[in-house]
C-alpha cells in the first residue's frame, strides 16, 4: 500500500486511517512539480493528494473514499460497523456530511482568521453546521460510542478551527476534536507526516 501525500493536506486523513489500521504502508511525499506531472495525474486527474495505491494495484483518490475502502478491507480495525447496519448508515452520513457540509464552511473561516480578514460571514455560515455536529455528540464520537472513519474526517477538518481558537471555550466540539487528536494512531500519523516533510 502506498499513500501519495503532502503534509498538512487532506492526505493526512488517510495517513491517520492507516495508523489506526496498523498495517505496513509506504509514504511518498510529493513536491508541487511532482503533483502536476503526468505520472501523478494518472493517479489523480487534478494533480492533488491524496492518491492511494492498494496492494492489488487499484488506485483511488478522494480522502473519504480511500478511508472507507481501507476500513472495509481491514474490518479488525473496527473503523466501520457491519454492512447494512443502522450504525454503518450513520457513519456514511457523517462521512459525507464532513466533506459536503463541514469542510466548505470550516476552511473559509480558518483562512479568514489566518489572513486577519473579517470573519463575520464565515462564522455565520459555520454556525448551523457546527451546531449539527454539537447536537450529534451524545456519546464520545460522532456516530455513538465507537470511533469510526467519520471521526477521522470530522476531526481532521475541524483541527485548525480548534487550534486557531475559533470555537468558544468549553465547546463540546473542541473537546471532541481534542479527544480525536490525542489518539495514539493520530499522534503516529503526525509524526510520520513530519518525518516525511
Amino acid at each position: 500500500m502506498r499513500l501519495f501525500h503532502v503534509p498538512g493536506s487532506r492526505s493526512t486523513r488517510v495517513l491517520w486511517t492507516l495508523e489506526e489500521i496498523g498495517r505496513p504502508y509506504d509514504l511518498t511525499t510529493l513536491t508541487r512539480d511532482e503533483r502536476k506531472g503526468e505520472e501523478h495525474r494518472r493517479r489523480h486527474p487534478l494533480g492533488k493528494v491524496p492518491a492511494f495505491e492498494f496492494d492489488d494495484g487499484q488506485v483511488l483518490f478522494e480522502s473519504a473514499a480511500i478511508c472507507l475502502q481501507l476500513a472495509d478491507q481491514n474490518p479488525e480495525a473496527e473503523l466501520v460497523p457491519p454492512l447494512g447496519s443502522a450504525e454503518r448508515a450513520r457513519v456514511y452520513q457523517w462521512t459525507v456530511f464532513a466533506i459536503a457540509e463541514l469542510e466548505k464552511v470550516a476552511f473559509p473561516w480558518n483562512r479568514a482568521r489566518r489572513s486577519n480578514e473579517d470573519e463575520t460571514e464565515a462564522a455565520e455560515k459555520f454556525a448551523p453546521v457546527g451546531e449539527a455536529v454539537r447536537a450529534a455528540l451524545t456519546g464520545p464520537w460522532i456516530a455513538g460510542d465507537d470511533f469510526t472513519v467519520a471521526d477521522i474526517l470530522i476531526v481532521s477538518i475541524l483541527r485548525n478551527t480548534v487550534e486557531l481558537g475559533l470555537l468558544e471555550p468549553g465547546d463540546p466540539v473542541s473537546a471532541y476534536v481534542e479527544r480525536g487528536l490525542a489518539r495514539p494512531a493520530q499522534l503516529r500519523a503526525d509524526a510520520a507526516s513530519t518525518k516525511s516533510a
